[in-house]
């Protein structure tokens, strides 16, 4: 998405679009994937991971190589919604691929806080390449996503085609019912969601308040959430030394407290230093949480559903990409943007209670593991 993004502005002008129309652009994008990664999930529970990864990536690709040959607004919406698709599908099974290898501990932090790192330089050097690329033509910029298809290949190769079991068969797929019964399910889905329901509301609504409330410029702005954004990058890295002493479950309730108080310094809204702080805050942790969030699916996955759950959490977690600025938007039809704001530092004292409670769950069913392998 972000590659595409200075070219919002030429496409808008190339086909005539109004304000509301040009974000068809970024909706059917995005809506797909709300339902893709579960499917996905599935997808790769019964075909392996290869095949369903390099056809999505051949996919993304060619149809960024279509765009640079057929023009015409249809075949851009099309596009952009089998693409989706793909995205939210693929987003999700790389989560489940580095938890298949590294499914607990500091290793697992490791593996989830470089993909964090990679999707963040990504975010930044994607927009600039693309605004270069937009002095040859509107459409310019989708070749980039041409990039995808040498990564499908080298992907065919890296990537196991059916993951076998310890005896050299084939594992069997295993039923969608075992993903509903797993355990702390619905904590683990509620925490999901809360990161995104949390982190939009914040990048929609900050800036309408600083900017508004306390006078902040907006070229300040623009680098406080650089920074903020920079800095969970930062912590993502860190976060495996942090695995050494804390549960993952653990280290989201210290992410939940964390959310809390810099929802309360952005509301308070005294001055432009203690948004600009609350800002930084919400970064700091936001890069532990990301990272904790990922290694917890995994961890808490039943054995041989791993792909179908994590697809699940995926799904949940674009349904609070989604919601987010609707549900933050809709409180403001009752409250003050800073009322606002309290409001959802108290929601989040409510995540810290559900996460407590996963944690609870999570270290039971470690005790169950010691005990069952003692018996062996």
């Amino acid at each position: 998405m972000q590659g595409i993004v200075p070219a919002v502005p030429a496409i808008r002008d190339q086909f005539g679009l109004d304000n509301f129309e040009i974000g068809l652009i970024t909706g059917v994008y995005l809506l797909p994937g709300v339902f893709s990664a579960f499917a996905a999930g599935l997808l790769v529970q019964r075909i392996g991971e290869r095949k369903v990864v390099v056809s999505g990536l051949a996919v993304f690709g060619l149809g960024g190589g279509l765009l640079l040959v057929v023009n015409d607004l249809m075949t851009l919406l099309s596009v952009r919604f089998v693409q989706g698709i793909v995205f939210g599908a693929l987003l999700s099974i790389t989560v489940g691929i580095i938890g298949a290898v590294a499914p607990t501990g500091a290793a697992a932090h490791r593996g989830q806080s470089r993909r964090i790192v990679a999707m963040a330089v990504s975010e930044a050097l994607f927009p600039v390449a693309g605004g270069f690329l937009l002095a040859l033509a509107w459409y310019a910029p989708f070749g980039m996503q041409l990039l995808t298809l040498p990564l499908a290949a080298v992907a065919w190769f890296v990537l196991p085609d059916v993951r076998k079991t310890a005896d050299g068969k084939k594992s069997k797929p295993a039923g969608t019912e075992s993903v509903w019964r797993a355990p702390a399910i619905v904590g683990v889905q509620i925490l999901a969601a809360a990161r995104f329901v949390f982190k939009f509301s914040v990048l929609t609504y900050t800036p309408v308040l600083a900017v508004d409330n306390v006078g902040m410029s907006a070229a300040l702005l623009g680098q406080l959430v650089g920074v903020s954004m920079a800095l969970a990058a930062v912590t993502a890295l860190l976060s495996e030394r942090l695995a050494a002493r804390w549960r993952s479950s653990e280290l989201i309730v210290g992410c939940m407290l964390l959310i809390g108080v810099s929802l309360v310094m952005i509301g308070a809204a005294h001055s432009v230093w203690l948004v600009a702080l609350g800002l930084l805050l919400y970064g700091a942790q936001d890069g532990v949480y990301g990272v904790a969030h990922n290694v917890l699916a995994n961890e808490m996955a039943p054995v041989g559903a791993r792909m179908a759950y994590v697809g699940l959490t995926g799904t949940v977690r674009n349904i609070g990409k989604f919601i987010s600025p609707l549900a933050f938007g809709a409180v403001t039809f009752v409250l003050t943007v800073p009322a606002t704001f309290f409001a959802f530092a108290g929601a989040s004292l409510l995540g810290a209670g559900v996460a407590q409670r996963v944690a609870l769950q999570q270290r039971a069913r470690e005790r169950a593991g010691s005990a069952h392998g003692g018996q062996s």
